[in-house]
């Protein structure tokens, strides 16, 4: 099935949608135009994008407000299952706004108490803000001067202990495979001296 009769069908079935036939229906009235399964599939999906498009502004405005959903008239001639997935969408589309909220003011310097103050609880809690809180600092220390120094004097100190010591050691015994073990691990924590680490929530 090429793009341009998905969406022809697609456009059917989200007015028969709106006209509160349920999935099962339009499922079966595609399945008898020759549909398989699969374009059932798709069809169905691009039309949910088609109704939404047009209602989801609307869908997440009113759960923001704190406001019924169920019995607001715009969505009453949407049938249940359709009008579900669309506000669990939203719901989470709104959890990532608030998490990507905390990440903005932690970055601009904001003090716990004013984010907990600003952010919507009701739909991220206070201890995913915490530790979200908690994981910023953590990686913010990990990138300051003093952070990324003191893995630099530790990595060095462990490359020209472990290299000495490995030089005057026989080779292929297993002092000198745990000194060679030493020289990676300070190879490693100098190359994590220099490179900063991303924040989990960029």
């Amino acid at each position: 099935m090429n793009y341009a009769v998905k969406i022809r069908h697609a456009e059917k079935v989200a007015e028969d949608l709106l006209n509160e036939q349920s999935i099962e229906e339009v499922s079966q009235n595609l399945k008898e135009n020759g549909l398989y399964d699969r374009d059932i599939s798709n069809v169905i999906a691009s039309a949910r994008n088609i109704i939404g498009d047009n209602l989801k502004p609307s869908i997440r405005a009113k759960i923001l407000a704190g406001e019924s959903i169920k019995n607001a008239k715009e969505f009453e001639k949407l049938d249940a299952e359709t009008l579900e997935r669309f506000v669990i969408q939203e719901l989470k589309g709104i959890t990532v706004s608030e998490k990507k909220k905390v990440n903005e003011l932690l970055k601009a310097g904001a003090a716990p108490e004013d984010i907990f103050k600003v952010v919507r609880q009701e739909f991220y809690p206070r201890e995913l803000i915490t530790r979200q809180i908690d994981t910023f600092k953590a990686v913010k220390m990990e990138n300051s001067v003093g952070g990324r120094l003191i893995k630099i004097v530790l990595g060095a100190g462990l490359v020209i202990i472990g290299g000495g010591i490995s030089f005057a050691s026989i080779q292929g015994s297993q002092g000198g495979v745990l000194l060679y073990g030493m020289v990676m691990v300070g190879l490693i924590m100098l190359v994590r001296g220099f490179v900063t680490t991303e924040s989990p929530f960029d």
